[in-house]
C-alpha cells in the first residue's frame, strides 16, 4: 500500500533522473539559503555568547510554521488532542509569522505549508488550492473558527484578509469526517483573534510600489468585570503590476464576550468582507511562453468589475458543564454576494500580431446560509483505559439565486464564439465590456440546500504509549434545484418545470492509531475516507443527469512519525500518504460554459511530506519543508498528470533577531512543474525578504521585498490552456507599526 515509488511505472523507471532534475533548482536556492542561515548562526552564537554576559538579543517565539508536538489543534480533532496525539498531519502559522512576512492574503500564508501550491483566479475567489495532487475548494476545504461553509461553483471568497488572523492551522489528508464533503486533501482553519481582558491596541500603515496602501487597526479589551470585546478593521488598495489593475478590499471583525459565569461564557461575533480584487486573466502564450513585451498588459475590458461581499453574524456559547464535560454550540448567518461582469479568454492570430478576446460573461452569486452546529466533549475512563469522546451535529440551510448571461433558453444569451472582438497589443486599447456584446443578465438558477449531519470522536489511550483514535460523520443533504426557461421574448416560461431533487447520504470514516517511542517521538497511522459531491463538489447545484449519482468517496492510507528534540527547539514530522478517488467531474477543458463537466473515471496520488522546525537559539528561528507527490488522472483512455499538481514542493526560511532593534526574514518558495493541457506552467523559485527596526517598545518599521530576484513565473492558468497569469514581480513595501 505504502510501496508508492515502485508501483507507480514512470516513477519506478525514472525516479533518479526525475529527482535530479525537479531538485536541482530547489537545491541551488536551499544552498543560498543554508549561507546565510549559517552566517547567522554564526553571528547568533556571538550574540548568544554575549546574552550569558549580560547583553540581549531575545527573539519571541513565532510560529513561523509547524509548532511544538504538545501544542494542541483545534482543527484535527474536537477532542483537544495535542499535534503528537493526532494521527494526521497538522502545521501551525501564526499570525504574527503572516504579517511579519506582509503576507496579506490567506493564500500567500497557506502555501508555505508542505505540499501546498497555489491555483488561484478571479473565478474561483482567488483561493483555490493544489495539496497532495488535488486541486480545487473540494480538495482543500477552508475552515472559519473551525466552521465550514458550503461553496457554490467552486468558489469561496471568505475569509480573505489576514489582518485579523490569530494562526492557520493546515490539515493534511481528508477532512471529511470532521467537516463533511469536500477537503479530501486537506483542509486549512483560520483562527481569529479573540477578545480577553488586557488592553491592547495596534495600527498598521504600508505603503508600497503600485499605489499600494494598506491599514490596519485593532482594539482590544474589558469593557466590566465580565465582559470583553475586540475590533479589528482593515483597508487596502493597489494598482498592483499589470494596466486596469486597481483593486481594494475592506475588512471587519467585531466579537464580544461575555462570562456569564464561572463555567458558561456567551460570543458574539460579527464578520464582514467587501473585495473588487485584481481583474486580470492572463496573457496568452506565443510559442508555449510569455511574450514578454506583454508582461504588464491586462487584456480584460475597462469596465470590468468583480466585487465580493462576505457577512456572517455568530452567537458561541462554551458551557463547561463539569471538569470532564464540555458543551460548544453555535447559531450562524453567512450572506454572500460575488459579482463578475468580464472578458475573460484571450488568443492570438496566426502570426500573433493580433488578440482575439471572447467570453464575455456576467454571473452574480446570492447565497444565505444559515445553520446550527453543537459539540459535546467527555473525558473519562473504561476500566483502565483512558476515553475521550465527542459527539456533535450540524443544521444548514442554503438558498441559493444564480444570474448569469449564459443561460441557453434566453434569447439575449452570449453567443460563445460570436461575441469577440480584435485588440491590437502593440497599441492597446482596454475598450468597453459592450464592444464584444449586447447580452444581458437574467436569473439562470435557484436551489435550496437543507443539511443534518451527525458526527463522533473516540480517543482510547489503551497504555501510556498506545492510543487509538476513530471517528465518524453521517451527512444527509438534500438540494432541490432548477435551471431555469425563457421563451423568446426573454421572460421567464413558468410551464416548464426543470426542477433537480437530489438526496446524498454520505457516511465518512477515520480509524488512526498513535503510538509514543518515548516521550519525544511518535508513530502514528491512519485510514480515512472522504466524500465530494458530483458536481466538482457543488453541491448546491445538481445536473440532470446526476440526480440519482451518489458522492464520490476518496480513500487515504497514511503513516508518519513526529519528533521533538533538544528540548523542544527542533521538531520535524514526515508523513507517506496513498490518496485514490475514482468517477469524479470536473470542468469540461473543451467548452467554456461553466455549467459543463466531464467525467473522469480514476485519480490517484501518493506521495512524502516532511517538515521541520528549529529555534537554534533565543536569536534564530529556522524551518524547512518539502513535498515529493506522483499524482495521475486515468480518463478511461489514457494516463495524464493531474492538473496543477506539482512534483516537488518547497520552503524555507529563517527570522533573525541581529541586534535587540534589528530583525532579518527570508522566505524561499520553490513550486515545481504543474502539468496543464498542452503546456504545463514552469517550475519558479521566489524570495522575499524583510528587514524590522524597533523604533521602541511602542513602534515597528519593517521594508518588504516580495520576489527580490524579480523571477518572472506564471501562477495558474486559463479553462482553456495557453493563457497564463504573471505572478507578482519584485516588489517593495514600507510598514509601520505601532502598539499602544
Amino acid at each position: 500500500m505504502f510501496n508508492i515509488y515502485y508501483k507507480n511505472r514512470a516513477w519506478q523507471k525514472n525516479l533518479k533522473p526525475l529527482l535530479l532534475h525537479k531538485l536541482k533548482a530547489g537545491l541551488r536556492s536551499l544552498s543560498t539559503l543554508v549561507i546565510i542561515t549559517s552566517s547567522c548562526a554564526a553571528i547568533a552564537n556571538d550574540i548568544d555568547n554575549d546574552m550569558r554576559s549580560g547583553s540581549k538579543s531575545t527573539l519571541e517565539v513565532i510560529n513561523v510554521i509547524g509548532s511544538k508536538v504538545t501544542s494542541i489543534s483545534e482543527s484535527a480533532s474536537r477532542l483537544g488532542l495535542s499535534l503528537k496525539e493526532t494521527p494526521a498531519t497538522i502545521d501551525i502559522i501564526s499570525g504574527d509569522a503572516i504579517r511579519i512576512r506582509n503576507d496579506v492574503s490567506l493564500i500567500n500564508a497557506v502555501t508555505r505549508s508542505a505540499g501546498f501550491s497555489g491555483a488561484a483566479n478571479p473565478g474561483n475567489g482567488g483561493t483555490s488550492i493544489s495539496a497532495r495532487g488535488f486541486t480545487g475548494q473540494d480538495a482543500v476545504t477552508k475552515l472559519y473558527d473551525g466552521n465550514r461553509y458550503f461553496t457554490l461553483a467552486g468558489t469561496l471568497t471568505f475569509p480573505f484578509d489576514t489582518w485579523a488572523v490569530e494562526r492557520v492551522e493546515i490539515l493534511k489528508g481528508p477532512a471529511s469526517v470532521l467537516y463533511g464533503l469536500g477537503g479530501i486533501a486537506g483542509a486549512y482553519n483560520v483562527i481569529p483573534k479573540s477578545p480577553s481582558e488586557e488592553f491592547e491596541s495596534h495600527i498598521r500603515l504600508s505603503v508600497g510600489e503600485n499605489n499600494t496602501q494598506f491599514l490596519g487597526a485593532s482594539v482590544n479589551g474589558a469593557l466590566s468585570e465580565s465582559l470583553v470585546g475586540r475590533a479589528d478593521i482593515s483597508a487596502s488598495k493597489s494598482d498592483n503590476w499589470v494596466s486596469n489593475g486597481a483593486s481594494e478590499s475592506e475588512m471587519m471583525a467585531l466579537a464580544l464576550k461575555w462570562q456569564a459565569s464561572d463555567n458558561l461564557a456567551l460570543t458574539i461575533r460579527h464578520d464582514a468582507g467587501e473585495q473588487s480584487p485584481l481583474r486580470y486573466f492572463g496573457i496568452p502564450l506565443v510559442d508555449g511562453d510569455f511574450n514578454k513585451d506583454w508582461i504588464g498588459l491586462n487584456f480584460n475590458v475597462e469596465d470590468s468589475r468583480i466585487n465580493y461581499d462576505d457577512r456572517i453574524t455568530r452567537l458561541i456559547a462554551d458551557w463547561n458543564i463539569s471538569d470532564s464535560v464540555s458543551l460548544n454550540t453555535e447559531l450562524f448567518s453567512l450572506n454572500t454576494d460575488r459579482y463578475w461582469q468580464t472578458v475573460e479568454t484571450y488568443s492570438t492570430n496566426s502570426d500573433n500580431s493580433l488578440i482575439t478576446r471572447a467570453d464575455p460573461l456576467i454571473i452574480r452569486h446570492e447565497l444565505k446560509q444559515q445553520g446550527m452546529r453543537g459539540n459535546l466533549v467527555f473525558n473519562s475512563n473504561i476500566g483502565d483505559v483512558g476515553w475521550k469522546s465527542s459527539v456533535g451535529f450540524e443544521l444548514t440551510d442554503v438558498r441559493m439565486k444564480y444570474t448569469s448571461n449564459f443561460n441557453s433558453s434566453h434569447p439575449n444569451s452570449v453567443d460563445w464564439g460570436g461575441d469577440t472582438d480584435l485588440v491590437d497589443p502593440a497599441n492597446f486599447s482596454a475598450g468597453s465590456w459592450s464592444d464584444l456584446t449586447d447580452s444581458v443578465a437574467a436569473l439562470d438558477q435557484v436551489s435550496d440546500v437543507s443539511q443534518a449531519a451527525l458526527f463522533a470522536e473516540t480517543q482510547l489511550r489503551f497504555t501510556d504509549k498506545f492510543a487509538l483514535v476513530s471517528g465518524l460523520r453521517y451527512d444527509i443533504i438534500k438540494t432541490d434545484y432548477e435551471r431555469l426557461t425563457y421563451n423568446e421574448f426573454g421572460v421567464r416560461d413558468t410551464d416548464v418545470d426543470n426542477s433537480v431533487n437530489q438526496k446524498v447520504a454520505p457516511l465518512m470514516l477515520r480509524l488512526g492509531f498513535v503510538y509514543d517511542l518515548n516521550e519525544e517521538t511518535a508513530l502514528y497511522g491512519q485510514v480515512s475516507t472522504g466524500d465530494t459531491h458530483q458536481n466538482g463538489g457543488d453541491i448546491v447545484r445538481v445536473k440532470n443527469s446526476l440526480r440519482e449519482a451518489d458522492t464520490v468517496t476518496v480513500k487515504q492510507t497514511e503513516v508518519g512519525i513526529k519528533q521533538s528534540l533538544i528540548e523542544d527547539r527542533l521538531v520535524w514530522n514526515l508523513a507517506i500518504f496513498n490518496i485514490a478517488r475514482n468517477n469524479m467531474l470536473i470542468d469540461d477543458p473543451d467548452n467554456s460554459d461553466p455549467t459543463v463537466f466531464t467525467l473522469v473515471p480514476k485519480q490517484t496520488a501518493q506521495g512524502i511530506e516532511v517538515g521541520l522546525d528549529y529555534i537554534l537559539n533565543e536569536s534564530l528561528i529556522m524551518y524547512m519543508n518539502a513535498a515529493m507527490v506522483d499524482s495521475e488522472r486515468d480518463t478511461g483512455s489514457e494516463i495524464t498528470p493531474t492538473p496543477y499538481s506539482p512534483d516537488i514542493t518547497f520552503n524555507a526560511g529563517l527570522l533573525y533577531n541581529i541586534t535587540e532593534r534589528l530583525r532579518f526574514g527570508a522566505d524561499l518558495r520553490y513550486v515545481d512543474e504543474r502539468p496543464y493541457k498542452n503546456t504545463p506552467l514552469p517550475s519558479y523559485t521566489v524570495w522575499d525578504l524583510s528587514l524590522g527596526y524597533s523604533i521602541n517598545e511602542s513602534a515597528r518599521l519593517t521594508v518588504n521585498a516580495k520576489n527580490i530576484g524579480d523571477e518572472l513565473y506564471a501562477t495558474s492558468d486559463h479553462w482553456a490552456g495557453g493563457q497564463w497569469s504573471v505572478g507578482e514581480p519584485r516588489t517593495l513595501s514600507l510598514t509601520l507599526d505601532l502598539n499602544f
